[in-house]
C-alpha cells in the first residue's frame, strides 16, 4: 500500500430528509454525541473517543445525500502535495 499521508476520514456533512429522526438514529442507535447546533440548523456529532469538535454534520434538505467529506492528513505538506 502506498503511503500518501492521508490518515483517515475526518468529517462528513450529510443531507437528511428528517433532521430529528436522523439525530435520534446517529445518537441513540449509533451512539454519537451531539456537540452543537448552528443558526443554519446543522447538528454536529462526534464519537466518544474523538478529540475534534465533530466528525459528522447533519442538515435537513429536500434530497438525502452527502455534501462533502474531509480527510485527516499527516501535515500541511501532505495537503499541499495532494
Amino acid at each position: 500500500m502506498a503511503t500518501t499521508g492521508v490518515m483517515r476520514p475526518g468529517h462528513i456533512q450529510l443531507r437528511v430528509l428528517d433532521l430529528d429522526e436522523s439525530v435520534h438514529f446517529y445518537s441513540k442507535v449509533l451512539g454519537l454525541i451531539e456537540t452543537g447546533r448552528d443558526t443554519q440548523g446543522r447538528v454536529y456529532l462526534k464519537a466518544w473517543d474523538e478529540r475534534d469538535h465533530h466528525s459528522v454534520v447533519l442538515r435537513e434538505a429536500d434530497s438525502a445525500g452527502m455534501d462533502y467529506i474531509g480527510f485527516k492528513v499527516r501535515d500541511r505538506a501532505t495537503l499541499e502535495r495532494l
